[in-house]
């Protein structure tokens, strides 16, 4: 019983249903993980009714670092780099025990997927966010696998901060591999 919410819970991207999902099956009183997954929750969302999603901004931030050109390469970009794996619990992640460990990697994993979801069914935020107008499937598809190359790969390269970022890494190609299996050949690793 215990799993089948769990997953239920890292698969929803809607905020407000996993709101739902955290009241109904945390503990009264909360036991050590479910005040770690509250932390996890408000670190997102906020302490209030979800409004912004944290985490998708850290994805944008890593994009806008790779594709910012006003910057110097180093400090400043590692600077705001480092301010991201801080903010997804990445900075701290060897120091968590194994279950802390995978609640970050399925929160991360469940940010990759809102990105992925808002991307491949609103085509109107697609044409925003990639400056076309209808794609088909496929299209999108390797629209979204570019965005991922470059917020997992081509930006922790370009800092030379791959190590660092090896299971923000790894959540995303789950993400990736669970929306668009057999298409995992459109990412630039």
């Amino acid at each position: 019983m215990q799993d089948i919410w769990i997953e239920s819970f890292y698969n929803e991207i809607d905020a407000e249903k996993r709101q739902a999902f955290l009241k109904e099956h945390t503990g009264d009183p909360k036991d050590e993980l479910d005040e770690f997954r509250e932390k996890l929750w408000i670190a997102r969302y906020g302490k209030r009714k979800p409004k912004n999603d944290a985490f998708v901004g850290y994805l944008m931030q890593m994009k806008y670092i790779a594709e910012g050109g006003g910057m110097s390469l180093g400090a400043q970009k590692r600077k705001q780099a480092a301010e991201v794996l801080t903010g997804l619990f990445l900075g701290s992640y060897d120091n968590l025990d194994i279950e802390k460990q995978e609640m970050v990697f399925y929160e991360i994993k469940n940010a990759f997927l809102k990105l992925i979801g808002v991307s491949k069914n609103g085509r109107g935020f697609t044409s925003v966010v990639f400056g076309m107008g209808q794609l088909s499937d496929e299209s999108v598809a390797k629209k979204i696998a570019d965005q991922i190359s470059t917020i997992v790969f081509a930006t922790p390269h370009m800092l030379h901060m791959d190590k660092e970022f090896a299971v923000f890494r790894q959540a995303a190609l789950e993400a990736f591999r669970q929306e668009f299996p057999n298409r995992e050949h459109f990412l630039k690793k």
